[in-house]
């Protein structure tokens, strides 16, 4: 039927919760996210409340997959079973998958393709003159005059900053991004880029410190990691490593060079004795 249709995240692939579950059963990401849907798009049409009625060998001959992997579903906390009771539950289903967050997700799309056919608009005919203030606000900023969007969502930072923490680089322990997060993000394909840079940073024998967070939003960066640029060691300067080279001890007098200096010196021992 044309109606029946569920929410589907597009970093669905790249989720912590997607790469635990791989990781804990070797299972490729094509086939979790396929076996997921199947599960979700079923539930839709047979669960009202997210609850239904199926044990384990049901969910392995319905949507694939084996005992362990629907065990590795429920230890990220996707899936509830209860063998006892015979019954699978999908946390957080009235949020994501009931007829309510269906129409909250219907609003939300119409509201953001009105705002984009407003910015069209806007750019199609020129920037829009800040409203004046009202006469005696002079001097006062009008909140209505200017508005700020932002085109990366809380969700994809969030996801971020889990596999940051998560791999190789500096931790990163504050609760808001860096500089340029939010322009990264906003680029196209970068946040999946970055999540690939991420598990490839190991590789990079280049650096000799942790990479920060920082370093890795400058714009370029995630390119060159998946470039393969940083998979060599830096070459050091002079003879060590990262040190410039040590200089050589100056040479010593010899010959008549060494008597003519001895005799200077005396001399200047002299002239100092006569001053005092």
């Amino acid at each position: 039927m044309a109606g029946e249709w569920i929410p589907y995240d597009v970093c669905l692939p790249q989720k912590p919760e997607v790469l635990e579950i791989q990781d804990a059963t070797g299972v490729g990401t094509d086939a979790i996210v396929g076996r997921l849907v199947q599960l979700w798009g079923w539930a839709a049409l047979n669960a009202e409340d997210g609850t239904f009625r199926m044990t384990i060998g049901r969910l392995v001959r319905t949507f694939g997959g084996d005992a362990a992997f629907w065990t590795a579903v429920q230890d990220v906390g996707w899936l509830e079973i209860n063998g006892e009771a015979g019954t699978v539950a999908i946390p957080g289903w009235e949020r994501r998958f009931s007829q309510a967050a269906k129409t909250r997700a219907l609003h939300s799309r119409r509201a953001s393709g009105a705002r984009e056919r407003t910015d069209e608009c806007a750019q199609a005919h020129g920037a829009v003159r800040p409203i004046a203030p009202e006469r005696g606000d002079r001097g006062k900023r009008n909140p209505s005059s200017s508005r700020q969007v932002g085109c990366a969502s809380p969700e994809s930072w969030e996801t971020l900053r889990k596999a940051w923490n998560a791999g190789p680089g500096r931790k990163w322990t504050l609760p808001t991004p860096p500089d340029k997060t939010a322009d990264r993000l906003a680029e196209d394909g970068w946040f999946a880029q970055s999540l690939a840079a991420i598990d490839r940073l190991p590789k990079c024998r280049f650096f000799s410190d942790p990479v920060t967070l920082i370093q890795f939003v400058k714009p370029g960066f995630v390119e060159k990691v998946l470039g393969g640029q940083y998979d060599s060691p830096r070459q050091p300067k002079g003879g060590g490593y990262g040190r410039e080279p040590e200089k050589a001890p100056a040479a010593a007098w010899s010959g008549d060079d060494a008597e003519r200096f001895e005799a200077t010196k005396r001399k200047l021992v002299e002239s100092l004795k006569e001053a005092k």
